[in-house]
């Protein structure tokens, strides 16, 4: 019960961001306040990750959680990083990373390039096919990364090809998204930032630690939480197609 009417909750909250979209000269009672939850309705959840670290930085934390409750994840990467370091050096970074998420059911593309739309469409038809995922955590379209964007739009044309798509739970990364739905991971805080460390390539660059230790924080402040919370954008899949499909 309490998961049918959390999924109601959001697709309610859904219509009320697609008025706010659509009819901007109706704004009264679009707004909205994100739902809390201790985790997300399903059993099931594939995560898409444009590098190996999107996941630990983006719904590391949710994650951590839902693997601590039984449920399944997989997670697929659809291109690594490049730069002043082996991929071997690389694949050791991920390994420990995914061993403190929990991970253990990961889809990596080995390549430095990032795939052309329709493979990666595909790639995430055929994921959505065998895993038959819940929901599928995507980057969001608000995102200020070609390639977390690039997942994004791969992801809507995978949608608007299968018979009865997954729920969409859009994280966030390079860009704020507006919420609907929050998170706590206070509780697995610390395992959360320990996987974005071992990443230690990529945190010599940018201190993802201290930027999502700062987004995070604000996130559970709005909604007067203690500690540390991770904001989703989570839609229906018939939801997600009439906002944001082109």
């Amino acid at each position: 019960m309490a998961i049918r009417e959390a999924r109601l909750e959001l697709k309610f909250i859904a219509e009320k961001m697609k008025n706010r979209f659509t009819v901007p000269e109706r704004l009264e009672g679009t707004a909205w306040s994100p739902k809390v939850m201790d985790l997300p309705p399903g059993e099931r959840f594939l995560v898409l990750s444009p590098h190996p670290d999107d996941d630990a930085v983006g719904c590391g934390g949710t994650i951590i959680k839902l693997l601590g409750a039984g449920k399944a994840v997989r997670v697929v990467y659809f291109s690594m990083q490049e730069g002043n370091f082996t991929a071997d050096e690389r694949r050791k970074e991920i390994q420990a990373a995914l061993s403190h998420l929990g991970v253990k059911d990961v889809r990596m593309r080995e390549s430095a390039v990032f795939p052309p739309a329709k493979e990666a469409a595909a790639t995430i038809s055929e994921e959505i096919a065998s895993f038959r995922p819940d929901a599928v955590f995507v980057p969001s379209p608000f995102e200020n990364h070609n390639e977390h964007i690039r997942t994004f739009e791969s992801y809507l044309g995978a949608v608007e090809e299968c018979g009865n798509p997954p729920d969409a739970i859009m994280y966030e990364v390079w860009g704020p998204l507006m919420p609907n739905l929050l998170i706590p991971i206070t509780s697995v805080w610390e395992q959360k930032s320990t996987a974005i460390r071992d990443h230690m390539t990529q945190v010599r660059e940018i201190d993802y630690v201290r930027a999502m230790q700062g987004l995070n924080s604000y996130r559970a402040a709005t909604m007067a939480i203690d500690g540390y919370a991770e904001a989703f954008l989570h839609l229906p899949s018939s939801s997600l197609l009439r906002t944001f499909y082109r």
